[in-house]
C-alpha cells in the first residue's frame, strides 16, 4: 500500500489530471446525450456547420447550398450528421482544458481558442470532403472515415498541446518550491 501512495504522490498531477479528464468527458457525454441538450445540439450543430461549408465554397467559387444539415453541390449532396459535426472532438478538447492545472482565465481562453479552431478545421474537413464526393465520389468513403478522421484528431491534440505550451505562463503545480526542499 505504501508503494501505491508513493507513486502517487510522485505522479499526484499527472493522476489528478487523468482523473479530471475522465470526469469532464463523462460529465460532457451525458450531457451531449441528455435528452433535452441532444435534441438541440444534435439538431443546430449539423445545420450551423453545414451552413458554413457551404459559405466556405462559395466563397471559393465551388456552387453549393445548404437546407438543414444537406449540403448540395453541382454534382453530389451530403447530409452533415451530429457524430460528423466535430462535437466529440470538441468534447474531449474541453475535458483536456478543464483537467490541466491552469489559471480559469487560461482555461476560458483555451475553451474559446480552441472549440472555434475545431469548428473552422470541421468546417474544411466537410468542404473538401464535399469537392472530394463531386469529383472522385469513390473515393469518398475512404476520406471521411479514415484520413479526415485521424486528420481531425490530430487538431484535437495539437491545439490542446499549443495552448498548454504558449499561452499558460506557469502551470499551477501543487509541489514543494526549491527552496523549501533544501
Amino acid at each position: 500500500m505504501k508503494k501505491i501512495i508513493n507513486i502517487y504522490k510522485k505522479n499526484a498531477v499527472l493522476f489528478n489530471f487523468y482523473i479530471l479528464f475522465g470526469y469532464f468527458c463523462i460529465i460532457f457525454y451525458f450531457f451531449l446525450h441528455w435528452k433535452i441538450t441532444e435534441k438541440y445540439i444534435a439538431v443546430n450543430l449539423p445545420i450551423m456547420i453545414s451552413h458554413s461549408v457551404s459559405s466556405l465554397l462559395n466563397l471559393f467559387g465551388v456552387n453549393a447550398s445548404s437546407i438543414g444539415p444537406v449540403v448540395e453541390l453541382t454534382s453530389f449532396r451530403f447530409t452533415i450528421i451530429y457524430h460528423c459535426a466535430g462535437i466529440f472532438g470538441m468534447m474531449i478538447y474541453a475535458a483536456a482544458v478543464l483537467a490541466y492545472t491552469a489559471r480559469w482565465w487560461e482555461k476560458a481562453y483555451g475553451l474559446v481558442l480552441g472549440i472555434v479552431g475545431l469548428y473552422a478545421i470541421n468546417t474544411i474537413r466537410m468542404a473538401v470532403l464535399g469537392i472530394i464526393g463531386m469529383k472522385w465520389r469513390k473515393h469518398f468513403d475512404f476520406y471521411h472515415e479514415f484520413l479526415w478522421q485521424g486528420i481531425f484528431i490530430i487538431f484535437v491534440i495539437a491545439f490542446w498541446v499549443f495552448w498548454k505550451e504558449k499561452l499558460i505562463r506557469d502551470p499551477i503545480v501543487n509541489s514543494t518550491p526549491p527552496e523549501a526542499a533544501e
